[in-house]
């Protein structure tokens, strides 16, 4: 797997459009900040988690709805 380039203003202006937000340069900004730090760490977690040392951990975190747990941990 390839690293990805850091995100760039083209990067920052296409998932705006994308997602219909008419960012200002000074947003546009802060957003090309962000995803320069967490598009290549992200990739880093990625390539991390792909190994096969790797391919028996699961989540900490396990996600349930209110409505499936008992009464009293709800």
């Amino acid at each position: 797997m390839n690293a990805s380039p850091p995100a760039d203003a083209v990067d920052v202006g296409a998932l705006a459009r994308c997602a219909a937000l008419d960012l200002s340069p000074e947003r546009r900004a802060a957003v090309q900040a962000v995803l320069s730090a967490w598009i290549p760490a992200a990739n880093e977690l990625s390539r991390k988690m792909s190994d096969a040392a790797y391919s028996a951990l699961m989540p900490v975190t396990a996600f349930a709805h209110a409505h499936e747990l008992p009464e009293d941990a709800a």
